[in-house]
């Protein structure tokens, strides 16, 4: 397992791809907090308050769709380049390898994520020293979001790499996973909103401290959080076993 790890620690970073899809990440976050504020959504007087902090903080968790699709890089993009056959071929006990792409993945999610609490943080850091608003870094909201976010792109990454194994196809892959976030995770909470508080997509919002109602509390969304990653790590696995490499 060791070796597979390090084999898979190697793969993603000598991928330029990789740190692209990171940096575009964190580009993606300082735009979406500083839009927020120059556009006026965020108020000065709701920047004074813990639940404007919380808004402000969570576009570092919006940002972990990227994540994801560094999960689905990880997998999928084995398949999309051809080199899975020799992985296998290497290892031929599928379950190990799929195991080490999943702790990667969630390692790589813990780096991005902590490369985007940073840029979260950085970034409130200067809006709220321009904008004159006094900012607490010890206030509990701030640490909450801060360790949430983190925990969000690593759980995204984990997902990423199970339905990048599911569907095999990189864009595929990726094109679904927009969908479902963006519109048919909406779709059905909004049809079923007693529902939606456990979809994936939401259930990262409550982790990463969001201040928008009806959402589990930051320990229980976690563990749902937890829940469907388990659920597409165990559902990649038993496909990959099944399935023909070619």
């Amino acid at each position: 397992m060791n070796g597979l790890i390090h084999s898979e620690m190697a793969k993603i970073l000598t991928t330029r791809v990789a740190k692209w899809v990171v940096l575009a990440e964190l580009c993606l976050i300082a735009l979406a907090e500083s839009g927020a504020v120059a556009s006026g959504t965020l108020s000065k007087a709701k920047l004074a308050t813990p639940s404007g902090v919380r808004l402000l903080l969570e576009h570092g968790g919006l940002g972990a769709i990227m994540s994801l699709v560094l999960g689905i890089l990880i997998s999928a993009g084995e398949f999309r380049h051809g080199t899975i056959a020799d992985t296998f071929l290497s290892v031929p006990r599928r379950t190990p390898v799929l195991v080490a792409k999943l702790w990667i993945g969630f390692l790589a999610g813990i780096l991005a994520g902590i490369l985007s609490s940073a840029t979260a943080l950085v970034t409130a850091l200067i809006w709220y020293s321009a904008k004159g608003v006094s900012f607490d870094l010890t206030l509990a909201a701030v640490i909450r979001s801060l360790i949430g976010i983190v925990l969000w792109h690593a759980m995204y990454a984990a997902i990423g790499v199970g339905v990048g194994a599911l569907v095999r196809s990189q864009a595929v892959a990726i094109v679904l996973a927009v969908i479902w976030i963006f519109v048919a995770e909406t779709a059905v909470s909004q049809l079923v909103v007693s529902l939606g508080r456990w979809l994936p997509a939401t259930a990262a919002k409550g982790l990463g401290n969001s201040s928008d109602s009806g959402l589990l509390p930051q320990y229980g969304a976690g563990l749902v959080l937890a829940g469907w990653v388990a659920l597409a790590a165990v559902a990649a696995i038993a496909a990959t076993k099944r399935r023909d490499i070619v």
